[in-house]
């Protein structure tokens, strides 16, 4: 029986590989979506305000509502070497797009970062210390790595970086000496290759958004396009995601310390200059942050997880939703339904996209582990009546062959 009882204990504490996190207050941290999977990592809490490397993901794959326990593991045990920060930039790459790649340029310091195999975090060695990037964009092959921020190696101008994910080591694979020397807010990578950088600094901090700094990774080319449209207020501290029609949705801001009255604006990348427009929308709930969060989309869903809100300077352990599945009337939210999970190059290609391959995988998975475990209870039941039944009617025999 202790045999028999050991097997199942090693069998069930194998399909047990995560565990689940009691969510805390953050800003400043990272958002990363692989494989059915918001990965979150660092950011300043309350109690640790020089920034943490907590690590755990939202699981995107199954439904749930903001009201109940959602499916968050905790992954923190995986990232115990990688060092407490804030304000770090990552990314999705590699030729399979399945590694988390971290970057975080402090003071002098400089951490680089990756997350492989979905098992374990691995510290890159480098040269280049002393830059904070302020974002940084995976190419469409998965090679290349686009580095955009400003540091002491070039002065205290804004450069790029452009890092080769195939090499062991990473280094300094182009430089862009021509590149403008301002500052560049979020970069989204649009389906033709370009980057476009959302918004450039007019002052200290507040960014203007007339004009849009393109960079194509195609041939290395800078462009300065002026847009049209409703211009969105000048802000800092926003966030902008790529939806499946080729719209930039920028979230949040601030401008002096209070939020901006336009919180949510909208950029149609698809008409050349790209125009600016504000969707139909309810005013934000009170508890939305309006800093130091993350947007990431799923499917129809906007998720901006955690920040500092309205009303509390203290970090949010909240996340919200907003549902972008209509082009110009736009819904707060609180359930999430696993549908239309798309990426960003199969999406411009059907309006009717599916579940994702790592999806129907992890979905196949998941219904294989429940039989297995299902058919292995029902075998151990009978197992344990037939020696109970046994040792009942057939005690001497049952004696002896313990014996022997």
């Amino acid at each position: 029986m202790s045999r028999y009882f050991m097997f199942f204990y090693i069998f069930f504490s194998q399909l047990i590989i995560t565990s689940p996190y009691t969510l805390v207050g953050r800003s400043g941290h990272t958002a990363s979506y692989m494989d059915d999977k918001i990965y979150f990592l660092g950011g300043y809490t309350e109690k640790y305000f020089s920034g943490t490397n907590d690590f755990f993901y939202l699981d995107v794959s199954k439904p749930f509502n903001l009201d109940s326990t959602l499916p968050i593991s905790d992954l923190s045990n995986d990232s115990r070497y990688v060092n407490a920060h804030g304000n770090g930039v990552s990314t999705i790459c590699d030729p399979n797009k399945d590694t988390i790649f971290l970057i975080c340029g402090v003071s002098e310091k400089q951490f680089y970062y990756r997350f492989i195999n979905n098992k374990e975090w691995d510290m890159i060695p480098s040269t280049n210390d002393g830059i904070q990037w302020t974002s940084t964009v995976c190419n469409k092959n998965g090679t290349y790595i686009y580095l955009y921020g400003s540091g002491s190696v070039n002065n205290g101008k804004y450069m790029m970086n452009i890092i080769n994910t195939t090499k062991t080591h990473w280094y300094l694979e182009s430089y862009d000496s021509n590149i403008v020397p301002k500052y560049l807010a979020s970069a989204i990578l649009l389906p033709d290759g370009r980057i476009a950088y959302i918004g450039e600094r007019i002052n200290d901090f507040l960014v203007n958004f007339r004009n849009i700094y393109i960079y194509d990774t195609n041939d290395g080319i800078w462009i300065n396009m002026s847009t049209s449209g409703i211009e969105p207020s000048p802000r800092y501290s926003h966030t902008a995601v790529l939806t499946q029609d080729d719209l930039i949705i920028i979230y949040g801001g601030i401008n002096k310390g209070s939020p901006v009255p336009d919180q949510i604006s909208v950029l149609d990348t698809k008409v050349n200059p790209f125009n600016w427009f504000i969707p139909n929308i309810d005013p934000a709930p009170s508890s939305a942050p309006i800093s130091g969060h993350t947007a990431t989309l799923v499917g129809n869903y906007m998720i901006i997880a955690f920040g500092v809100t309205t009303y509390n300077n203290d970090p949010s352990d909240q996340i919200h939703m907003i549902d972008v599945s209509e082009e110009n009337n736009y819904k707060w939210v609180k359930s999430f339904t696993p549908n239309n999970t798309y990426t960003i190059e199969s999406a411009s290609k059907s309006a009717n996209a599916t579940k994702s391959p790592g999806a129907a995988h992890a979905a196949i998975i998941g219904e294989t582990t429940c039989v297995i475990a299902t058919v292995i209870i029902i075998i151990s039941v009978s197992y344990l009546l037939y020696r109970r039944k046994r040792t009942v009617i057939y005690a001497p025999q049952a004696k002896h062959a313990i014996n022997c």
